[in-house]
Parts: structure tokens; C-alpha cells; sequence
């Protein structure tokens, strides 16, 4: 799988050069940069938990915010989802899409670097604790779907 890796990269240097977005190039971090920027997966830095793994907060050496995930598990299933996220989060580039900042593959340790977003998830605004307080009406609701539907097509 290791494999799939390095002519990922060579493939994509070129094209993510090209994509006509501040900052859209993606790079590759090292397990120790980002336990560093984590506080070496600190629960306080716990952002939230889903299929695929854990969400952490945390800070580069440069002052950026990123929110990485973290696959919980390792297997051959999770190593293929693993490569088809990142795979499909380079090329995809939309205002309501989190953009990929880049990726960890050591080891057995796979780890998914996104820019940091203050607002939460969607679906937290959708049906968690600030959906009160955010008001996606049916109309925004269709607009967001559509907006994404439009950055993976």
C-alpha cells in the first residue's frame, strides 16, 4: 500500500500546484510533527469520534490550527478507505468541503490533516448541540447539499 503512496505523490505534485487556490497544495507529515501538534493525541484535544477514527485539534510550529484524524484501527478495509480519502479529498476543492492539508502513513499509524474549522461540523449544526442556534432552514439545507454534491462531481 506503501506503494500507492509514493506514485500518489509524484502523480499529484504537479496538478495540486495548479488548482488556482491560496495555500491548496497538500504535503506529507511526519507521525512526531503531528503528536507534537496534538499534544501526542491529547483527549482534551479531542475534537469528536466517528467510523473511521478520531479528531483531534491541534497546532503546527508555524501558529496554524489543523484538526487531524485518526484511524482507530488498522487492516487492509481501513488502509483502502484510508488511500480512496485522500485520494479523492486531493482533487476535490469546494467552499463547503474541508480541504486536505495532507496526510501521516507510518507505520500502522494513518492520519488525515484538515484545515482547522471553527464552526463545527455540518452535521452538528444540522442535529447537535447548535442547531438551535443555527438556522438551516429546508432552502440553506438544499443549497449546502447541492454546494457539496457540485465539489465532488
Amino acid at each position: 500500500m506503501m506503494d500507492f503512496f509514493s506514485k500518489f505523490c509524484c502523480v499529484k505534485g504537479s496538478d495540486r500546484k495548479n488548482q488556482g487556490k491560496k495555500d491548496s497544495t497538500w504535503r506529507i507529515f511526519s507521525l512526531k510533527e503531528l503528536q507534537l501538534a496534538t499534544n501526542n493525541f491529547n483527549y482534551d484535544n479531542k475534537l469528536g469520534e466517528g467510523g473511521f477514527g478520531s479528531v483531534y485539534w491541534g497546532q503546527l510550529w508555524d501558529g496554524s490550527q489543523i484538526a487531524v484524524k485518526r484511524l482507530k484501527s488498522w487492516s487492509n478495509k481501513a488502509e483502502v478507505e484510508f488511500s480512496v480519502e485522500v485520494e479523492i479529498l486531493a482533487r476535490v476543492r469546494h467552499k463547503n468541503l474541508l480541504t486536505l492539508r495532507g496526510y501521516c502513513a507510518e507505520g500502522q499509524e494513518r492520519l488525515i490533516v484538515y484545515d482547522y474549522m471553527t464552526n463545527l461540523s455540518l452535521l452538528s449544526h444540522l442535529h447537535g448541540q447548535h442547531s438551535a442556534e443555527c438556522h438551516l432552514d429546508w432552502p440553506r439545507r438544499m443549497n449546502i447539499a447541492l454546494g457539496a454534491a457540485e465539489g465532488i462531481a
